[in-house]
This record gives structure tokens, sequence and C-alpha cells, in this order.
């Protein structure tokens, strides 16, 4: 045993940009979510007495009190969808727009924060949207675009041979099979 620690392994910069656009996307998607249950829930209630004596309870749900809180939270949350399908500059677009309509919900959280904890879980979320839109529109550049997957392999890879175990492994790997070429490693995957 040699007492030299051996360097952590770390990720190929493409993958550590692809882990990131992904953690960026849940999180959009995870806080429209939240905000959207936020701002559909009720806020405040209020008991009053007839004059027969019976009481009634009406409540007041977001969408009474913050109409826009709804929509804004939808549509942050189909933009985030949306980014799953586009490629980086249509991402930095819709990043904006996750952007304003997280802060749209925010807004509709703070002016009734004394309302209940749904107020303020909407107000955070919405932040949070927010958050994720911003670096959306600031990181989209460095990110793999959806269609890099589909690429051809590098110059000077072997062309795939009739052999289905090559197709498959083309497949296996994200790439084309129908592509001129297929990179080493769904070569090697086929061998081992």
């Amino acid at each position: 045993m040699s007492d030299k620690a051996e360097p952590p392994e770390t990720e190929p910069a493409p993958d550590r940009r692809a882990a990131e656009r992904t953690r960026v996307l849940l999180a959009g998607v995870l806080a429209a979510a939240l905000a959207a249950l936020a701002a559909s829930r009720e806020w405040t209630s209020t008991t009053t007495t007839g004059h027969a004596g019976i009481t009634a309870t009406t409540g007041q749900s977001g969408t009474d009190l913050a109409a826009w809180a709804l929509p804004c939270a939808l549509a942050g949350g189909a933009a985030f969808l949306a980014m799953l399908a586009t490629g980086n500059r249509a991402r930095r677009i819709l990043g904006v727009v996750a952007a304003l309509a997280g802060l749209a919900a925010a807004l509709a959280g703070v002016l009734h924060l004394g309302s209940g904890a749904w107020p303020v879980t909407l107000a955070a979320a919405g932040l949070a949207l927010a958050a994720a839109g911003a670096a959306t529109t600031a990181r989209a550049g460095r990110w793999p675009s959806s269609a890099d997957r589909y690429d051809g392999g590098p110059a000077g890879g072997d062309a795939i041979a009739e052999d289905p175990v090559s197709l498959w492994n083309a497949l296996d790997s994200g790439r084309d099979p129908s592509s001129p070429n297929i990179t080493a490693s769904a070569q090697e995957k086929g061998r081992s």
C-alpha cells in the first residue's frame, strides 16, 4: 500500500455541464410546481354568523387574493419544461421568462405574507423559480444542447458495421445508429 492518496476521479467537463443543466432544470420545475401548489391553496378563512345564528366559514385561496400567482407559476414551469426540447439560445430566452414569472409569483406571496404559511411558501418558491431562470439565462450557453448526443462520433471514428452488436451499442450510448460513426466507448462496450 502506498501512502499517496489517489486523486479523486472527476467527471469529464461535458458530463459536469450536463449534470448542472439537469439540476437547474429540475430545480426550476420543482419550484414552479411548489409555487402552483401554494397559489392554489386556501390562504385565509373567515367565520361569520348570520341573522339566524348560523355560522359560515368562507375561505380565500391564493388565486382569489392574487389572481396572477397561479398563471405565473404555471408559465415558469412551462418554460422549464420547454427547455428540455430546445437549444441553448431558446433556453436563455425561456430562462428570462421563467425568472420574470418567478418574480411575479414571489411578489404575490410577499403582498400577502400575513395570510398564513402558503403565501410564504409561494414567495420562497417564486424566488427559487426566479433564481433557476436566472441561472439558466447565465449558464445555458455552456450546457450541452439536446441534439449533441445525436451528433456523429469524433473524427476518425470507425464506421458502424452491419454488426447488430455495434448498432445496439450505439443506441445504448445515446448515438444515432444511422450515423456513419460511433464512438470508441460504444465499441468498447460491445467487447465487454
